[in-house]
């Protein structure tokens, strides 16, 4: 028993580094914005255009990729997605001067990354634990995979750092050699510690291991469950996009000075996912037994969190700023952490489970396509107001997460009777 809890978290520990690898290369830029200008040779608007070709990949990918990861055998479509990836890596290690093959090689990690790989590693994660340990599971998973991001990270930083001492061309290689390495490295773990014939846990019913159809993809679009988790996505994503604009409300509304509001953006971007994801996952299981509820605690804090900064005065000390700006990174990582591991009390089985993940995906990451242009518009147009306007966007899609995780809950109860009528 010993034994098979820890290649359980083996395999848990090797999709989490995995994931986080997967998506450090296509927004480097956020880390070596500059280095990249240099060494590519590119401005900066050819610069934010890799970010837009990536999305276009990643989003017309994502429902193909659901029926891929459903179709097949999750391992082979890791394993494949990520070699593909340390590819990539080989290929713009040696023609990063070259701004169509970069184009190339982005366009490519849209696929990586968004096709197949995504939905597999969600199955792949929801296989790892019964329907009961589903919070946990994906709460320790995002942990991990904020670890192995942050990691690499500072790897490269390293490396950059010291390399570049001599040549920018010499530390971006190997910067980018550091990347494909590092890929490698998850794949082999993966290779490792999942099984040859990938089974589900046991909590998944024998016809979640039938052969796979087409109806049972078309079903997944059916489900009410689906679209449900749709929205809570949608919600993580657009309060997300609008946390990123609370450092510059506080340093440029509120006071506070642009060192420290740099410090917390990063500890809200890292130490918050090793915080709030567990931490949700733990309550989802052990605290609710339900993540639907879990999901309304975490839609009401950030609402709380986010309505706070729009009664706070300017000249709010640092102290207070840092809490709140802490408490909303820890509030969106209660929502991400178990966003996926409510398809079980929604009635979404196993076996349509990557199918589901792709089209909560889709439509929960179109935030990403509007978002910035929006709120930048509004910034355009209004200066420093916008920053309430933005805020209040925040609230309000914070209102929206509430509802939908309270139609969850019904669901979850309509499903749990069913379950024990049968």
């Amino acid at each position: 028993m010993k034994n098979n809890n820890f290649r359980r978290f083996m395999l848990l520990f090797a999709l989490g580094i995995a994931y986080g690898f997967m998506y450090v290369m296509p927004y480097m830029r956020s880390t070596f914005y500059d280095q990249m200008i240099e060494a590519m040779g590119v401005t900066n608007a050819q610069l934010g255009a890799l970010s837009t070709y990536y999305a276009i990949a990643c989003t017309v990918s994502y429902l193909p990729g659901g029926w891929i990861g459903d179709k097949f055998n999750p391992k082979p479509v890791l394993l494949l997605s990520i070699l593909g990836q340390v590819a990539l890596c080989v290929i713009f290690m040696f023609t990063y001067t070259n701004y169509t093959m970069a184009v190339i090689v982005w366009l490519g990690m849209g696929l990586t990354g968004g096709f197949a790989f995504w939905p597999a590693v969600m199955k792949g994660i929801r296989m790892t634990g019964t329907d009961e340990e589903q919070g946990r599971i994906y709460g320790i998973f995002e942990a991990l995979n904020g670890v192995a991001s942050m990691l690499q990270s500072l790897a490269m930083i390293g490396i950059m750092a010291i390399v570049s001492s001599t040549a920018l061309s010499v530390g971006f290689k190997s910067a980018i050699a550091c990347m494909g390495g590092m890929s490698l490295i998850s794949g082999l773990l993966v290779l490792i510690f999942m099984p040859k014939e990938a089974t589900y846990a046991s909590g998944g019913s024998s016809s979640d291991k039938q052969k796979f159809t087409m109806k049972d993809y078309l079903s997944a679009f059916k489900l009410p469950g689906t679209w449900i988790m749709s929205i809570l996505v949608w919600c993580y994503v657009t309060i997300s996009a609008v946390s990123s604009y609370l450092t510059p409300y506080c340093t440029d509304i509120l006071g506070m000075t642009a060192g420290a509001a740099g410090v917390i953006g990063t500890l809200r971007t890292y130490g918050c996912r090793l915080v709030g994801g567990p931490l949700g996952g733990y309550i989802a299981d052990k605290g609710f037994h339900s993540v639907s509820k879990e999901q309304i605690l975490g839609q009401a804090a950030c609402l709380v969190t986010l309505g706070a900064f729009l009664l706070l005065p300017s000249g709010t000390g640092n102290g207070v700023l840092i809490a709140l700006m802490l408490l909303v990174g820890v509030s969106m990582f209660l929502c991400k952490g178990t966003y996926f591991s409510i398809q079980a009390e929604l009635g979404i089985s196993t076996k349509i489970s990557a199918t589901a993940v792709a089209i909560a995906t889709f439509i929960g990451y179109l935030p990403d396509m509007f978002t910035g242009p929006l709120f930048g518009g509004w910034i355009d147009t209004h200066g420093n107001s916008a920053y309430q306007m933005i805020i209040g966007f925040g609230v309000a899609t914070a209102a929206l997460g509430i509802v939908a995780a309270l139609v969850a809950l019904a669901i979850s109860r309509r499903v749990a009777r069913r379950a024990q009528n049968a």
